[in-house]
């Protein structure tokens, strides 16, 4: 399994924003995506501005499909983006899963 995990930095007075426009395009976007098994937008427990996008596909052929596809520049032309003031993305290779 292949996860992509994108770091997002939301100010607190744009956070409600952030988390209605990020989950209405994560719908919008992904919810036929090929290979795709789990997408989740995870929110700070506590006090801090770090948004975690987290994205599951089977393999990396999946997800590497994905990255090239019209799903994909569509969810990274979402304005949405814009509410956060920077974002990174990490892409980790599943080691084991329970």
């Amino acid at each position: 399994m292949i996860t992509a995990v994108t770091e997002f930095t939301v100010a607190a007075p744009a956070q409600g924003a952030f988390e209605d426009h990020f989950t209405a395009g994560m719908h919008a976007t992904l919810t036929d995506v090929p290979g795709l098994r789990d997408a989740r937008l995870l929110r700070p427990r506590k006090g801090a501005h770090r948004y975690l996008a987290a994205l599951d596909f089977e393999d990396d052929a999946a997800f590497t499909a994905y990255t090239s596809s019209e799903a994909s520049r569509a969810a990274h032309a979402d304005p949405t983006h814009s509410l956060s003031d920077d974002n990174r993305v990490t892409v980790f290779q599943s080691v084991m899963q329970v």
